[in-house]
């Protein structure tokens, strides 16, 4: 082998090594759809505890039976206490399940269409979100259906 086939040899060894460098630091870098779907299953969670939050507001009002009869202390009369759900808290609720569920599917749909590309893996909590979001609504329903309609 003479000098100038050594010199190829080195140059693209280094070349390659330069591709494979930019290869790996390209993969390492979070794209656009990653960061969306990211965005979107934090913001689902987020409308689901809001959702609980708004649910366990609308609850009619208990008063503490262990309170009451073991100390004979009455914090409010009946007429006091909520006895009914509150309506507008409910529909609140069925506002923040409609969009923590269509969040979670747009997240999933994302996931799904993301899993593709070459190297990429799909992400289990955003299955389990979404699985999640479609059971809490479909309770929610069932719960609600003669409140809400």
């Amino acid at each position: 082998m003479d000098s100038e086939e050594l010199d190829y040899e080195k140059i693209t060894a280094i070349i390659d090594k330069r591709d494979a460098d930019e290869k790996a630091a390209k993969k390492k870098k979070r794209d656009m759809v990653t960061t969306v779907m990211a965005i979107l299953s934090f913001a689902a969670l987020a409308m689901l505890i809001a959702a609980w939050v708004a649910i366990e507001y609308a609850s009619p009002e208990r008063e503490m039976k262990f309170m009451t009869s073991f100390f004979t202390v009455h914090f409010g009369t009946p007429t006091s206490i909520r006895l009914r759900w509150n309506n507008s808290l409910v529909y609140l609720a069925y506002v923040f399940m409609l969009i923590s569920l269509g969040m979670s599917l747009i997240a999933f749909v994302l996931n799904t269409l993301g899993m593709k590309r070459i190297g990429r893996k799909s992400k289990i909590s955003v299955f389990i979100l979404c699985g999640v979001a479609v059971v809490a609504f479909f309770f929610f329903m069932l719960n609600f259906w003669s409140v809400i309609f």
